[in-house]
């Protein structure tokens, strides 16, 4: 990776590349594993970023010394989607885990976590994908029957 690429990465792509480093580093036996199956990698630091929408894995891939196209593969392969579905589901969960979190934090944090400039990306992004508005969602969440409650 040549430092003109560091330098336009984004902070969150910057910090999983830098957790790969402190892997390859590591006398750690998990982080090891997982340098070996760069899918796994790549659907771990899915799971950490919680599919940060700011969170490409191609620079991820060039780190690794992985062609982008091969982890694809390799990626549905071993997981039976691809790391943009992975990262869309992961995203759209954390964001109904946060909606259901007593007290409820504001919708503007839920999208800065995820990597948002402002609640409307978020919120076309979670209604795309949830059906509902991320307030409608929230309400019907909580308002269900035990038995039926999302939350």
């Amino acid at each position: 990776m040549t430092a003109r690429m560091i330098n336009v990465l984004s902070p969150v792509e910057k910090e999983a590349i830098a957790k790969v480093r402190a892997w390859r580093l590591s006398s750690d036996h998990e982080a090891r594993r997982l340098l070996q199956a760069p899918a796994h990698l790549m659907r771990s630091l899915i799971r950490i970023y919680y599919g940060h929408v700011k969170l490409r894995l191609g620079p991820i891939a060039a780190e690794l010394g992985v062609e982008m196209r091969s982890l694809e593969r390799s990626f549905v392969d071993e997981f039976g989607k691809t790391m943009l579905e992975h990262q869309t589901e992961a995203r759209l969960e954390f964001s109904k885990i946060q909606l259901c979190s007593q007290p409820r934090p504001k919708l503007s944090v839920i999208a800065n976590l995820l990597g948002y400039e402002d609640v409307r990306g978020w919120a076309r992004f979670f209604k795309q994908h949830a059906g509902k508005s991320p307030s409608s969602w929230s309400r019907s969440a909580l308002d269900d029957t035990p038995h039926e409650r999302l939350c």
